[in-house]
């Protein structure tokens, strides 16, 4: 036994000590092109890119060695590495096709107008454990056409796409035809689609689709979690593809099945979460949509079911404790072929004159209605379907739509219907533990002794006693975000005379700010309050 022992800790750091690191640079690197690195990368090397604009197609030609012992492409240090497509006529600028065990980090990749469906990032047939992070994906455009930012599309029928990781990225700026900023399509098996930031493009931001024929079987994204992501200003008002008609999700369950989506803030879209099946006879179902923000949809905050009575169905999908304000159509609308649609827990602070909840479409069976809180409209009626538990008061909210979250004096603190953990889940919108008393809060914040604005996943922060200013002084980048998740400044040079400048044009109005700043490769978050 001790000689296999040795013999297993030999191996161990042999496949260690193979593991290698390769610099990309315009000079001075080993290779001065990024495929050329790739080229030369085995099973668990890591592929460096040093700062530059790269005119070139990547593609992987090879699958790391397992999950823990990966290829990896990469910018080098917090360097600025731009992979850019621009005149190359290439489908995709970043491919990757049957291959697993491999991550793509840190990388900006930009202007893809190919005469074929163009792609930022592309993920085809099948593997697992592939991850992209921390890119910034814009410029892609086929405004008459198809066009994606980051897709993935499970196309073999019996080896899936799973154990896959899309976090912390960017996608905006796209012009995408009939197609989506992010898709999940086909035989797509487990799955973390996490604190992205997807804005201003004209079409669906995140998506999760099924029964489109992208696999001959299994062909269902499915087993997988949409958590912790911002996405606002979708719409497809001013895309050629759809005539002025404005009907883009901010997120979108498409056939897909078995999906929780939680902690998600969305606003400014023309639906703002939506699930459904746009295939007659096909069924999108076990979805469970919980503790999020939705503000501000063209339609409605919440959408179930087909849009139409000949397309498909939603079933047993479960919505409880969301924040939702201001949906033209309603704050959830159900419209065709829905069968186990719960309804629990949530605000639905309305447009005066409209319905909380509204049965659009027909065939709508086995719809539970408990325990909501409702604003802003009738006084007496939730609309479409009664609610014994209904709360007909105002639920105080800091100030929406840009900050949800509850008041101290808020009628919501301790008065949700009790639920399952498995239901409601262990976290709320601030990833705050879901009950922190008895009785767990209506809506998505879980009141806890303060009104916290809105909470940014990023890397522990070891400058956690270093002051703002402090920080800005050392920063490689800055961003600044509102607190409804939009970006309201960017720099990847800052001084401190524009960080300065910001914040004295921004004392008067008295706002909340999220400053992400990179500091020597680390991200650290700090929250600002304008005035204090």
């Amino acid at each position: 036994m001790q000689l296999f022992k040795t013999a297993l800790i030999l191996i161990v750091f042999a496949i260690l000590a193979s593991a290698s690191s390769i610099i990309v640079a315009k000079s001075g690197g080993d290779y001065s092109t990024i495929q050329a690195g790739l080229n030369a990368a085995n099973g668990s090397d890591t592929v460096f890119v040093k700062a530059g604009t790269y005119v070139e197609k990547i593609t992987f030609d090879k699958s790391g060695n397992s999950a823990t012992s990966r290829i990896v492409l990469r910018n080098f240090g917090t360097d600025t590495v731009i992979v850019d497509g621009a005149g190359l006529n290439q489908a995709a600028i970043i491919t990757i096709e049957n291959k697993s065990h491999l991550s793509i980090i840190g990388l900006e990749v930009c202007n893809n107008t190919a005469t074929s469906c163009p792609i930022g990032i592309s993920i085809e047939g099948f593997g697992a454990n592939i991850t992209v992070k921390n890119c910034i994906v814009h410029g892609i455009k086929k405004p008459n056409d198809n066009a994606h930012g980051i897709a993935v599309y499970g196309s073999n029928g019996t080896t899936p796409v799973s154990s896959l990781v899309l976090d912390g990225n960017t996608i905006y700026g796209c012009k995408l035809g009939q197609s989506e900023s992010m898709v999940l399509n086909g035989n797509v098996d487990g799955f973390e689609v996490t604190n992205n930031v997807i804005y201003d493009n004209d079409n669906i931001g995140i998506d999760f689709i099924g029964f489109e024929g992208t696999a001959p079987q299994n062909d269902q994204a499915r087993n997988g979690i949409c958590a912790g992501n911002r996405v606002y200003d979708i719409s497809s008002g001013d895309n050629p593809t759809y005539n002025g008609e404005r009907s883009a999700d901010g997120i979108y369950v498409d056939g897909g099945r078995d999906i929780v989506i939680e902690r998600n803030i969305v606003d400014s879209c023309d639906i703002g979460i939506e699930v459904a099946s746009e295939h007659n006879g096909k069924t999108t179902s076990n979805i469970t949509v919980r503790n999020n923000f939705v503000s501000r949809s063209f339609q409605g905050n919440i959408m179930t079911g087909g849009y139409a009575a000949n397309k498909g169905n939603a079933e047993n999908i479960i919505l409880v404790n969301n924040t939702l304000f201001g949906g033209n159509d309603g704050e959830i609308v159900l419209q065709f072929n829905n069968k186990g649609i719960c309804i629990k827990n949530n605000i639905c602070y309305a447009k005066s004159g409209t319905a909380y909840l509204n049965n659009a479409g027909s065939n709508n069976t086995t719809v539970i209605v408990d325990n909501n809180l409702y604003y802003g409209a009738s006084i007496s009626s939730p609309g479409d379907w009664s609610d014994a538990h209904a709360k007909f008061i105002n639920p105080e909210l800091v100030g929406p739509p840009s900050n949800m979250h509850l008041l101290s004096t808020s009628g919501a603190i301790h008065a949700g219907a009790s639920l399952s953990a498995d239901t409601i889940g262990q976290k709320d919108i601030d990833g705050q533990d879901r009950i922190q008393n008895t009785a767990v809060d209506i809506g998505a914040d879980e009141y806890a002794g303060t009104n916290p604005i809105i909470h940014f996943q990023h890397s522990a922060d070891t400058y956690q006693h270093t002051p703002l200013q402090s920080l800005v002084r050392q920063a490689e980048k800055v961003s600044v975000y509102a607190v409804s998740g939009r970006c309201v400044l960017r720099s990847d040079t800052p001084t401190m005379q524009s960080i300065n400048g910001f914040l004295n044009a921004q004392t008067a109005a008295n706002g909340a700010f999220i400053f992400i700043i990179t500091v020597k490769g680390e991200t650290v978050e700090r929250k600002w309050i304008a005035g204090r």
